[in-house]
């Protein structure tokens, strides 16, 4: 199966695979496929049930915490907690779990979006442990950079910071088979809308290819012989430079209505992407009720960027090759990450006749690194514009309104714009499924004749100079 093949999570798997899959009998939703697939099946429905095979996968893997393991995580910060509370957050749909061979299970990352998402878990912790508001205040520390950026700018003003990163990728001693060959994937920047002077600064050991610019999830990749204590690096500096765009609602009033022809060059971002860029009836109908009566791109924008941000939750989630149709699980769940928010966000702006398009790369403010998703959207007389609705989500959630306004039309230039597009293919292309088949931020790892997922490798970023510029 080809990774453009992706496209068909859109089609809808037959009722009774559906009833048995969320009953939790994995393994007779497999004997099921096996006997469909033995048989004739329109091309279609082999790949949707090929690549249910493989979300099973993922969903054992992400929900592997068992309830006596879910209890322990959250009574390791809270003593006191109980399982009638835990059961209570379930009743509550603060937790997510499915149910596996006859057991509930909990996701693997249930624990930290409960610290995450709901203050009183933290409040309740300190009370009980009195560190919580050490790790408050070290989050602070993380948003100051953005708060420090936003306080006094002026419309048109430029911001800009340096970032200088290694990122290191290596294989775990369990799943090192010494002296087969082994093929590697590491992200690497290439020049974007945003950024100067780009420059590679090692690669090491030695790549089989460079990314070009026309890459839509740019890497080095490296063909070599797996040997203990191998590292893949890449290291990279580069100028991210922004200018700040006031879209507060005060600043939009006072603009004139924004109409006009979209150039054929954005208007591929007009499109359906199966089979996350969907739109479907319930999209469709979101989207109506969100437009500017008038037709203004710029206030259905907004509109849209207030909606995700003020109605959706933010959760980590399971692996995204695990949901069928990102955008809609949005909706309709108003929960999910950074990645999931920013494509409800340009699936409703698309619908509306607004191009929008997807980037993502790293998060990069001093003392806090790691894999972030933004979305870009474009106006005729502004041209392309930021949104990061997970960090504007955060803000208005904190009354941070300035910040708020800030997410909308910018993004601040404490980040590595890496992947420009949404589900690209990588080159060259990987022979077995991907990790992550929507994005690539961390990198992609095989052996000759099996994927690695998972445990199988790890992989770090380092520091070595972050500063702003302007």
């Amino acid at each position: 199966m080809k990774h453009e093949d992706l496209k068909y999570l859109a089609v809808a798997l037959p009722e009774d695979i559906l009833k048995e899959k969320w009953s939790g009998h994995f393994d007779r939703v497999r004997e099921i496929i096996a006997r469909r697939l033995a048989g004739e099946l329109t091309y279609d429905m082999r790949c949707r049930l090929e690549l249910e095979l493989t979300n099973l996968e993922h969903l054992e893997k992400c929900y592997n915490r068992t309830e006596a393991e879910a209890l322990a995580m959250v009574q390791e910060r809270i003593p006191s907690f109980t399982a009638e509370e835990l059961d209570e957050l379930r009743l509550e749909n603060k937790v997510d779990f499915i149910y596996l061979n006859g057991e509930v299970r909990y996701l693997r990352s249930f624990c930290s979006t409960l610290f995450k998402v709901y203050p009183e878990m933290e409040e309740r912790e300190a009370r009980e442990k009195g560190d919580a508001y050490e790790k408050q205040a070290a989050r602070a520390e993380e948003v100051e950079a953005v708060d420090q950026l936003v306080e006094n700018l002026v419309d048109g003003q430029e911001t800009s910071a340096h970032i200088h990163i290694r990122q290191k990728v290596w294989i775990n001693e369990d799943a090192l088979e010494e002296g087969k060959p082994v093929r590697i994937h590491v992200p690497l920047p290439v020049e974007r809308q945003q950024m100067k002077n780009v420059k590679v600064i090692s690669v090491t050991p030695q790549p089989k290819a460079m990314p070009s610019l026309e890459d839509g999830h740019p890497v080095a990749y490296f063909e070599e012989k797996a040997k203990a204590g191998q590292v893949f690096s890449v290291e990279y500096s580069l100028d991210h430079v922004t200018h700040f765009v006031d879209l507060s609602w005060e600043a939009i009033e006072k603009l004139g209505e924004e109409k006009g022809d979209i150039p054929a060059e954005e208007a591929q971002y007009l499109c359906e992407q199966l089979a996350h860029i969907q739109f479907t009836p319930y999209l469709r109908g979101l989207a109506e009720s969100l437009k500017d009566p008038s037709g203004d791109l710029l206030k259905t924008a907004r509109r849209i960027y207030d909606y995700v941000t003020t109605k959706v939750t933010y959760r980590f989630v399971r692996d995204y090759a695990a949901i069928d149709n990102l955008s809609e699980y949005c909706a309709v769940n108003l929960r999910g990450d950074c990645g999931i928010q920013a494509l409800l966000f340009i699936t409703l702006c698309r619908i509306c006749g607004i191009p929008a398009r997807w980037q993502s790369g790293l998060d990069t403010k001093p003392g806090s690194l790691g894999q972030h998703d933004w979305a870009l959207f474009y106006l005729p007389s502004k041209g392309w514009l930021g949104a990061d609705l997970s960090y504007g989500g955060s803000a208005y959630k904190k009354g941070k309104m300035k910040r708020w306004d800030y997410f909308f039309g910018n993004v601040d230039p404490f980040r590595v714009p890496i992947n420009d597009s949404f589900q690209a293919e990588m080159v060259p292309v990987k022979k077995f499924p991907r990790e992550d088949p929507c994005d690539n931020q961390c990198g992609e790892l095989e052996y000759e004749d099996r994927g690695l997922y998972g445990s199988d490798w790890g992989c770090d970023y380092e520091e070595i100079d972050i500063h702003r510029i302007k």
